[in-house]
């Protein structure tokens, strides 16, 4: 049975009067058609829930607004660097649709990169955690552009708070941010992309853009009964998916998402808010699943886990869904409630997709990009289908070019979420899109005769052999992980390594990390699982050479691994010869 979108689901509810035309309008309409609903809670200082009802959302987001514009701010661009919170959502809201321009900014950023990050944005002000202020004042002398600090979460001596702030402009009138009239086409954010391969870049997002992503998710996301449809939000806000994709859309349905502050913290927070909904990237999900099985294990309940499985196989025939009453000690890390995983911004496993069903979660596979406002495709149907990530949302176009034999080739898009370009960097953005207005995500994929989108890997990160094949190390990258579980993370590229005292050179190397000692001492079993994985791949894309680290790869904020720092771990001569 095909299941209803949220978009049908708000067809004459929230969207009777049309989709929505920028987050302003959206703040607006859910404050007018269901002022009380609570959409938005986090914990207090004392573990205590506080729910926030789309009317407390509408008249914080414009006392931030009015507060922000009384400082001299209008018109300004504005970073936002702080832990994940209920104000730091409102604040983002409310500096693009208003006050000027937002930059949402990892708070972990080293000094450097910060500079960088804040001269590139032009950053006249930064509204921040107390627990970064100090990092803030030591680069503001390297940031000419920046005169204004603010807090977010707690007061500091001589620097603005930000509840404060919004105090004051509470009783300010008139209301000067809500009358004031939104050019849809201009900046209203800039994100920077991950800087995985390189250097971040900063991507420029009108209010048509956010609009449009929204509709995207209404367009492709499952929608569900109130009482089984509360989410939680768990990757850092600074990252395009988690505010863009996901809490803006579940406020544009009207459901209520839970804020978890930070991942640290994740594991803790889920079992109070009790979520049915997480979403999360494919490296955490891997791990929640290779956990469950070594809890299992470690307690001698593997075989009776098994033997469940086959129990709600059967069951399902039936209409019956007994997953959660049966597997009650699986689901109470995770709040009891837990029932779909949405994933995205990386290859995900078809392993971890298919044993999470066999569990009774269902995992949602969506891809994006920054540039493409993120979303551009979702597979909610994972249960037919585990390894594509679905078609592209109705309101894009999407094409495949440059095809290899295989059909493998770059996808580009088009459509009104796809960004304005690259921020003061005309040539980057020639770069990129191409006359028909098509932008190049340098994703290498392939389609299928339905439209169904199959992730090969970045289009940089290729190895071209000697042989002049073509290599995606994301595919060899996948095969390891699903085939050989103790390894906990690996990474694949082209590299040299010394047999018989001689260098061998372009040869694939897989850098893996191992945390269980005893197996990183058995260099024996190591070769006969890799030569195993080998066996299954063809003769180009088969590993030469395994360099065992001893700790895990440097990651941006979202779990991706920085093939920048490769190199810093590559060892010629202590690895393995396959």
């Amino acid at each position: 049975m095909r299941y209803k979108t949220e978009r049908e689901y708000n067809k004459n509810r929230l969207l009777k009067d049309g989709d929505y035309n920028s987050t302003k309008e959206m703040l607006e309409r859910i404050a007018r058609l269901i002022p009380d609903k609570n959409i938005l809670a986090e914990l207090d200082e004392k573990k205590n829930i506080v729910y926030h009802t789309a009317k407390d959302i509408l008249t914080d987001v414009e006392a931030i607004g009015n507060g922000l514009i009384s400082m001299g701010l209008e018109n300004k661009h504005i970073a936002i660097s702080a832990d994940n919170s209920y104000l730091y959502v409102l604040t983002d809201l409310s500096i693009a649709g208003g006050v000027g321009v937002v930059t949402p900014i990892d708070r972990d950023a080293q000094e450097d990169l910060l500079i960088t990050l804040l001269n590139k944005c032009e950053a006249d002000a930064i509204i921040c955690s107390k627990g970064i202020l100090n990092k803030i004042k030591s680069v503001q002398p390297h940031c000419p552009k920046l005169q204004t600090i603010i807090t977010i979460d707690q007061k500091a001596e001589g620097i603005p708070f930000l509840k404060e702030i919004m105090e004051s402009a509470k009783n300010a009138e008139p209301n000067y941010y809500r009358n004031k009239k939104l050019d849809l086409a201009a900046p209203a954010k800039l994100l920077f992309t991950s800087g995985t391969t390189g250097a971040n870049k900063c991507v420029i997002l009108s209010q048509n853009n956010l609009a449009a992503n929204t509709i995207n998710c209404l367009d492709t996301i499952k929608a569900d009964d109130d009482s089984h449809n509360t989410s939680m939000s768990i990757l850092p806000m600074h990252h395009a998916t988690e505010i863009n994709t996901h809490i803006l859309a579940r406020i544009a349905a009207g459901r209520l998402t839970y804020i978890n502050d930070s991942m640290k913290n994740m594991m803790t927070n889920i079992k109070i808010f009790k979520p049915y909904v997480i979403t999360i990237v494919p490296m955490i999900a891997n791990a929640f699943y290779k956990t469950i099985w070594a809890n299992a294990k470690k307690l001698g309940k593997a075989e009776k886990l098994k033997k469940g499985i086959k129990l709600c196989k059967l069951a399902r025939l039936f209409g019956a869904d007994i997953t959660h009453k049966l597997f009650k000690d699986v689901f109470a890390p995770f709040g009891g409630n837990l029932c779909q995983i949405v994933c995205g911004g990386a290859m995900l496993s078809p392993e971890t997709v298919k044993g999470f069903r066999d569990l009774g979660v269902y995992i949602v596979n969506g891809y994006g990009i920054t540039e493409c406002g993120p979303l551009i495709s979702m597979n909610t149907d994972t249960v037919k289908e585990t390894r594509s990530v679905g078609r592209a949302c109705p309101g894009l176009e999407a094409k495949v070019v440059n095809q290899d034999e295989n059909g493998i080739g770059e996808l580009c898009v088009r459509g009104k979420s796809v960004a304005l370009g690259y921020y003061k960097d005309e040539q980057a953005t020639k770069e990129v899109f191409d006359k028909d207005g098509f932008f190049h995500t340098g994703d290498l994929v392939s389609m299928d005769q339905t439209g169904r989108i199959y992730l090969s890997g970045r289009k940089k990160n290729v190895i071209v052999l000697e042989n002049g094949k073509n290599v995606c190390p994301e595919e060899i990258e996948q095969e390891i992980m699903d085939n050989i579980p103790y390894i906990k993370e690996c990474v694949a590229y082209e590299g040299d390594y010394e047999k018989n005292g001689q260098l061998v050179s372009s040869k694939i190397v897989v850098g893996a990390f191992i945390e269980d000692e005893e197996i990183r001492k058995n260099i024996e079993k190591i070769k006969e699982d890799f030569r195993a994985v080998n066996k299954t791949m063809p003769a180009h894309k088969q590993v030469n050479y395994v360099n065992l680290v001893d700790k895990e790869y440097e990651k941006t904020s979202t779990r991706k691994i920085k093939r920048t720092t490769i190199d810093q771990t590559h060892n010629t001569k202590t690895g393995i010869i396959l």
